[in-house]
């Protein structure tokens, strides 16, 4: 029986960031796609919801804090794992994260090994 790809969102502006964590995840046979601001993450999750989100915290328009708050408040997404994955290092920051609904902090620069193995244990995959 074949394995389902779990769908993988990735919310941030950086186009280089989106594409480094698409190519980790790919070979690690998930779905991804990547939103460039919190607007277009919120209309790819009106045709499909995630798996889980990754989400940068400093995007123009709507930042993180407030598409991770949202997510917590809609019944569709509310269940659905954040993970941060952000600049911001200090404690306040992370604390303020964890507070909107977060349930995973990196800060970058990162690990795409440790990002995947963050993930898997946010789905509940780590043998």
């Amino acid at each position: 029986m074949e394995e389902v790809k779990k769908n993988v969102l990735i919310v941030d502006d950086e186009p280089h960031i989106v594409n480094l964590i698409k190519l980790s995840l790919n070979k690690e046979k998930y779905d991804v796609t990547g939103a460039y601001s919190a607007r277009e993450a919120l209309m790819h999750m009106e045709k499909a919801i995630p798996d889980i989100v990754v989400l940068d915290l400093m995007m123009p328009g709507i930042n993180g804090y407030e598409l991770c708050k949202a997510l917590r408040e809609n019944p569709k997404t509310r269940d659905v794992p954040v993970l941060i994955l952000s600049a911001k290092s200090q404690m306040n920051d992370k604390l303020h994260a964890i507070d909107v609904g977060a349930d995973d902090y990196m800060t970058k620069p990162f690990d795409p090994m440790e990002l995947v193995k963050r993930i898997k244990l946010n789905l509940n995959m780590e043998q």
